[in-house]
């Protein structure tokens, strides 16, 4: 299985590594619907899957900060 920060990169430019990416979170989706009742589980669960895909379109995987930007960050 290929790391998350490749199939999200892959993914922005091709449809099928975005539905690996999702299989990647179905288990915790699927946890956390448990938490939810029955009968609005499964609109949830499409929910969730859409704002998955969103984040993936529009994450800028160029702007993610490094150790020293992060710990410059915290400092201020």
């Amino acid at each position: 299985m290929s790391n998350l920060y490749h199939l999200v990169k892959e993914s922005q430019s091709a449809y099928q590594v975005k539905s690996s990416v999702i299989d990647t979170f179905e288990p915790k989706i699927k946890s956390s619907l448990r938490l939810t009742s029955r009968e609005n589980r499964e609109d949830l669960e499409q929910e969730l899957k859409l704002h998955v895909i969103h984040y993936i379109r529009n994450y800028k995987l160029d702007d993610v900060p490094g150790l020293f930007e992060l710990n410059r960050q915290k400092a201020q």
